[in-house]
């Protein structure tokens, strides 16, 4: 069970596309190339892979990296991945349909870019280590921690859409 959770997240990694620009949005006026010394020299080291380019609406799913090992000993973890990757997966389809990119990463550090502007995103170390952080072009970004069923999701990321934030949600 404990490596099929593993699975079931690279099968999800798997799955998320890369995001489509909308052609009917125009970038925000902020979003022009600042000259190449404003960008932050710690951002240099930072691998492309690392980066997640927000073309539009996205959904950014962050967990622990973990060993099977630790999985092993802590039930609830495990638990909590699974569900973690099962609702995340099953909300795929309505999240695209709604114009989202959805996006899974390990760790705590998020590494962000739209356009010339770069962002790092920590979370909260008092926070859960599972959770979303929902962000657009525009630089809005809210986290919902801890685990939210398909549902939750897809409500939240229409009401993201509609507003740029979240009611009850950490920005």
């Amino acid at each position: 069970m404990r490596i099929g959770i593993g699975l079931s997240i690279a099968l999800f990694a798997a799955a998320c596309e890369p995001a489509v620009p909308d052609p009917a949005a125009s970038p925000p006026a902020a979003a022009a190339a600042p000259p190449p010394a404003a960008v932050a020299d710690s951002f240099a080291t930072v691998p492309d892979s690392a980066w997640i380019d927000i073309t539009g609406p996205t959904l950014i799913g962050f967990y622990p990296v973990v060993s099977n090992e630790q999985l092993e000993k802590d039930e609830g973890l495990a638990t909590t991945l699974d569900d973690f990757s099962f609702h995340l997966g099953t909300a795929q389809d309505s999240l695209k349909a709604a114009g989202f990119t959805a996006q899974l990463r390990g760790g705590d550090t998020l590494w962000l870019r739209t356009g010339a502007n770069r962002v790092r995103v920590v979370r909260a170390a008092d926070s859960s280590t599972v959770g979303y952080l929902f962000a657009d072009t525009l630089l809005r970004r809210v986290f919902v921690y801890g685990v939210r069923d398909n549902i939750d999701l897809v409500a939240y990321a229409h009401e993201f859409r509609r507003t740029g934030a979240l009611k009850h949600e950490s920005r």
